[in-house]
């Protein structure tokens, strides 16, 4: 692969063709779109009493894991989109970088924002914060940027002890968008993937892209370092709740119940507290180091030609997995039959879709059409 076309400015590491990409990148996207069709369509297709619970605590592993693992490569493919300048340090490649990030930025925000009409838990408007603010800081040093996401992860915590009492803002209440600081409490504090502490995952991913993603010891120190993270999740979650050590915290004379504080110690996607981030990235790394292994030698890339597919038109499929996926299930599943297996099934359908249909499209076009109309508008 040339690293001038893996490093050109002008191809969005959403937009480019194959040859200017690492395709492990692609299918680590094409699976983290899986788990997000996963907690998405389970929003609508309910549980049955009669549902093992290892179907359904297996469903339950992909809540806010899928979404980390998108945001997360997302910041890796921005590290590529400005991989040039930091080659040259030229200002005009400083500036073309940064002006592409935040078109991209714009473009996905408007989108995303229009989107929230039909999906109120849109990742999209989201996505554009965190490319616009990456415009900012992606010329940064590697280690400024882990401390960044360091900071971003803490700062949530700040907010979810502070704010409550300060400004009577409740984490808790129901995201809005229909004034202006409703949206900047939604895209900052209160929504399904506010700034802290969700840029952190953004953050990491450009830290991470900027070691050689080739090499394969990096892909067995990824893969160690998210075990790691993951592991080191659990015994924090483990001491803290499930022993009971949260409990020797004298929160009550600050003037918090013991269960809030116990939420700063969980794993789950709500809160998003520094324990979440922690694991979420540990699965991150996790997927983006063996996607990268399995899609390091050519025989196998060619196997997975449309998983890597999906990767590559991720946009597309994201917003037709709503329109289509989604508004089906409303419409057309009923009631009576839902069950954990209908959401496996229906999840599977609509992946295996996914892949006829990215592979149709790309034996006849370079970009899945939304990515094509974001090149088009933005480039």
């Amino acid at each position: 692969m040339s690293d001038d076309c893996a490093s050109d400015p002008s191809l969005s590491e959403i937009t480019a063709p194959a040859a200017a990409r690492l395709e492990g990148i692609d299918f680590a996207r094409a699976i983290a779109f899986l788990g997000m069709m996963m907690v998405n369509f389970h929003i609508y297709i309910h549980n049955a009493d009669t549902d093992p619970a290892w179907a359904v605590q297996l469903a339950s592993l992909f809540s806010g894991r899928a979404a980390a693992t998108f945001v997360f490569i997302a910041g890796v493919g921005t590290a590529l989109l400005t991989a040039r300048w930091r080659r040259t340090q030229d200002i005009a490649d400083r500036k073309m970088a940064r002006f592409s990030l935040l078109k991209r930025g714009l473009f996905l925000f408007v989108v995303g924002v229009s989107f929230r009409a039909q999906w109120p838990y849109d990742i999209l408007h989201f996505y554009g914060v965190f490319l616009a603010l990456a415009a900012l800081v992606f010329t940064l040093h590697g280690r400024w940027l882990v401390l960044l996401a360091l900071l971003t992860t803490f700062g949530f915590t700040a907010l979810y002890l502070g704010m409550p009492p300060l400004l009577d803002v409740d984490y808790w209440e129901s995201p809005r968008f229909n004034t202006p600081l409703a949206a900047v409490r939604d895209v900052f504090f209160t929504g399904h993937h506010p700034v802290f502490p969700w840029f952190a995952y953004f953050l990491a991913g450009m830290a991470v892209g900027r070691i050689d993603l080739h090499k394969s010891a990096n892909h067995w120190r990824l893969l160690i370092g998210g075990v790691a993270l993951v592991l080191l999740a659990k015994a924090i979650k483990f001491a803290a709740l499930d022993l009971n050590y949260i409990k020797l915290v004298p929160v009550e004379e600050y003037g918090y119940a013991l269960p809030y504080i116990a939420d700063l110690f969980g794993s789950s996607a709500y809160p998003p507290t520094p324990v979440y981030v922690m694991f979420g990235l540990g699965v991150g790394f996790i997927v983006l180091s063996l996607s990268l292994m399995l899609c390091a030698a050519a025989w196998r890339r060619k196997l997975f030609k449309p998983v890597i597919y999906i990767g590559q038109m991720a946009l597309t499929l994201y917003l037709g997995h709503v329109f289509i996926g989604v508004t089906g299930i409303e419409w057309f599943l009923p009631r009576e039959r839902e069950s954990i297996f209908w959401l496996y099934g229906i999840v599977i359908a609509f992946f295996i879709t996914s892949l006829v249909f990215a592979t149709v499209w790309r034996s006849h076009h370079k970009r899945g059409p939304v990515e094509w109309a974001m090149r088009r508008l933005v480039d």
